[in-house]
C-alpha cells in the first residue's frame, strides 16, 4: 500500500517527526495472528489510509519522545490539516515553541532561530524545491498483525512494520510498531527503533471533519513577512512585469531573473552567462541601510559616480544607490571586472 497525496497530508505528522515508514505502506503482507476473523496487517493499513483519506479536516495532538544512548528529548505537537493543502503545527518543547504552516499558497515558519514566509512554487517550478510528497519516503515495508490489546481504554490492533529487501539502505535498520484503533482505524501510537534511537508518538484528541477557520493556516503577520517570488525566462518579460527600472547587460546571455517582493521592498536578480563566467545584476529597494554596514567595502568610481566594492572568495561586488534604488553587479573575478560590467549598465 502506498498512500496517495491527500493521504500523505493526513499522516504528515508522523513523517515530520521521523516515522516515515508508517506512511510508506506494505508491498507484501505476512500472515496475521492465528484468529481467522482478524484482518491482516495490510488490510489494517488500507483501512487507516481510507480513514484519513476520507477526512476533509483533521486536528489532534501528538506527544513525541525520542531516546538515544545519551539523552531524551520530548515535544508536544498540536496539528491541524484541511484539504487540499493546508496545515499547521505548533511544536512545544521544554524551553521553545515553534510553528510551521501553509495556507496552500504560502508556506511559513516561526521559531527562535529562523522565521520566514514564502510563496509555494507552481507545480512546474518544483525542480529545485522539495515537494510535499518528498516528506514521505517511498520505501516498502512488510506489515504483520502481531497482537490485539487495550491502549488507554481503546481496543487496538498492533501492527509491526519492517523494511523489505527493496527498501532504501537508509531505512534497512528501522522497525516500527503501530497501534490502530479497532473501531475507526485511527493511529493511536507509533514506536520506532533505528539503531540506538527510539521514538514514540502518542496521538490523542483526534477530530475528523471539524470546522477549521481559514485564519488557522495563515502566516502570523505580526511575526513574519511574506516573500513572494516570480521567475522570468527573458529580459522582455521581466521588464514588462516589474515596477523596478532594471538594466540589461548586452555583453552577456540572459539566463533568468527572479523577483522578490515583501513588505520591506522589492528585489530583482538577473543571471547572465559570459565567456568569463557568470554575472548577476541586482536591483533592489529598501537595501541601502543594510548595505551601509558592509565590512571591507572600498570606495570606487563607476561612470564618474561613487560606488562601493567588495571582493571575497574570487567573487567581486560593486553597488551604488540612486533615488532609493540600489543596483549591484556580482562577477566571478576581480573588482576591476565588476567595475567593467557596472560601467556598461550605469
Amino acid at each position: 500500500m502506498r498512500l496517495s497525496g491527500s493521504s500523505r497530508q493526513a499522516v504528515l505528522l508522523i513523517a515530520v517527526v521521523g516515522i516515515g515508514l508508517v506512511a510508506a505502506g506494505a508491498a507484501t503482507g505476512l500472515p496475521g495472528v492465528a484468529q481467522m476473523d482478524q484482518p491482516s496487517g495490510d488490510e489494517i493499513l488500507d483501512d487507516v489510509e481510507q480513514r484519513y483519506d476520507d477526512a476533509e479536516t483533521l486536528t489532534g495532538t501528538a506527544e513525541v519522545t525520542v531516546n538515544n544512548d545519551s539523552e531524551t528529548k520530548a515535544a508536544t505537537v498540536d496539528f491541524a490539516f484541511a484539504e487540499p493543502d493546508q496545515f499547521r503545527f505548533v511544536i512545544e518543547t521544554e524551553d521553545t515553541t515553534s510553528e510551521v504552516g501553509s495556507n496552500g499558497s504560502v508556506v511559513w515558519a516561526v521559531g527562535e532561530e529562523e522565521s520566514f514566509a514564502r510563496e509555494i512554487p507552481a507545480d512546474g517550478e518544483y525542480d529545485d524545491h522539495e515537494q510535499p510528497g518528498d516528506f514521505v519516503p517511498s520505501e516498502d515495508v512488510d506489515a504483520e498483525l502481531v497482537d490485539t490489546t487495550e491502549l488507554d481504554g481503546e481496543e487496538a490492533y498492533v501492527v509491526e512494520l519492517t523494511p523489505t529487501d527493496d527498501a532504501d539502505e537508509t531505512y534497512e535498520d528501522v522497525e516500527s510498531t503501530v497501534w490502530v484503533a479497532q473501531d475507526d482505524s485511527r493511529v493511536l501510537q507509533v514506536e520506532t527503533t533505528d539503531g540506538d534511537k527510539e521514538t514514540r508518538i502518542e496521538v490523542t484528541d483526534q477530530q475528523f471533519d471539524v470546522s477549521i477557520h481559514d485564519s488557522t493556516f495563515e502566516p502570523p503577520e505580526d511575526r513574519v513577512e511574506v516573500t513572494m517570488t516570480d521567475t522570468y525566462d527573458s529580459f522582455d518579460d521581466l521588464e514588462a512585469s516589474t515596477d523596478l527600472d532594471v538594466p540589461e547587460y548586452d555583453d552577456g546571455e540572459f539566463e533568468e531573473a527572479t523577483e522578490f517582493s515583501s513588505a520591506d521592498g522589492q528585489a530583482v536578480i538577473q543571471q547572465y552567462t559570459t565567456d568569463d563566467g557568470e554575472v548577476q545584476l541586482i536591483t533592489a529597494t529598501g537595501a541601502e541601510d543594510r548595505l551601509g554596514d558592509v565590512e571591507d567595502g572600498e570606495s570606487v568610481t563607476v561612470d564618474d559616480e561613487d560606488a562601493t566594492a567588495v571582493e571575497r572568495d574570487d567573487r567581486s561586488v560593486v553597488f551604488w544607490t540612486d533615488d532609493e534604488v540600489t543596483t549591484g553587479v556580482v562577477v566571478d573575478g576581480s573588482v576591476d571586472d565588476a567595475i567593467e560590467v557596472a560601467e556598461e549598465i550605469r
